[in-house]
């Protein structure tokens, strides 16, 4: 697959999100963001569009996080103006971490009008012709980001 330019990445619903409590990808390690982490990968890999399906309710944080021209909205008419592209887009369909060691699994790319087609029928990450990209480990939640934290630490010492 040919240098990844655009991404989206795929919040959680704000009904999903407990009172008090953020999405995975706000949730910080070694005081920083998640989504900070993610973005200084992506803009080291040379991703240059960005957009943040994310409902209202973490918009503004999520903004202040990601550069000025990513688009952020959980709006499908958005999303599907983004897509309308024949180039590869990154898809992090839930909150991931960039970790070199990390193997393909979960993240994945397919030209953006297939992943527009497929997405119109079904929210799915069954995409044909998508390819997994590997260096992206998945957070399924604090236990995660504390495991990750503990990880980095031990690597700083080192």
């Amino acid at each position: 697959m040919s240098r990844l330019k655009q991404a989206v990445l795929v919040f959680e619903e704000d009904a999903a999100v407990p009172a008090g409590a953020k999405p995975l990808m706000l949730e910080t390690v070694l005081s920083r963001p998640i989504l900070s982490w993610v973005c200084d990968r992506l803009r080291a890999e040379g991703v240059q569009r960005l957009f943040a399906v994310c409902g209202p309710r973490f918009a503004e944080e999520v903004r202040g996080l990601l550069p000025p021209e990513a688009r952020v909205s959980e709006q499908w008419t958005e999303l599907e103006a983004f897509l309308d592209t024949e180039e590869p887009v990154l898809v992090l369909p839930r909150a991931a971490f960039p970790m070199e060691e990390a193997g393909p699994g979960f993240a994945y790319a397919a030209p953006g009008r297939e992943l527009r087609e497929t997405w119109r029928v079904k929210m799915t990450n069954s995409v044909q012709g998508a390819e997994l990209v590997p260096g992206w480990l998945p957070v399924y939640g604090p236990q995660t980001v504390a495991e990750i934290e503990a990880l980095l630490r031990t690597r700083e010492r080192n």
